[in-house]
């Protein structure tokens, strides 16, 4: 099952704690592209909107996955499955 997920970091989370975690979040994005959860991933402009493809057995493995990113803290995300034909 593949989803596009939308995650949407609050404009409140301090720059700070966004620099600091910044170096966890690439290798776990690597990891999760690695392991091919990951299809690929799309920043705003702000950098403050992601979208990103994820292929996973079911919608748990996916917010799973999600979960598992270290800005997951400051973040909303909403998931829409994709139709596969």
């Amino acid at each position: 099952m593949r989803f596009i997920v939308y995650l949407k970091i609050d404009p409140a989370t301090p720059k700070e704690e966004i620099a600091k975690l910044l170096p966890a979040e690439r290798a776990r994005v690597a990891e999760l592209k690695e392991q091919g959860i990951l299809e690929t991933l799309y920043l705003s402009h702000t950098m403050m909107d992601i979208w990103g493809i994820f292929a996973g057995d079911s919608l748990e493995v996916v917010q799973s996955a999600v979960q598992s990113l270290p800005f997951y803290k400051f973040m909303t995300a909403e998931y829409t499955q994709l139709f596969e034909s």
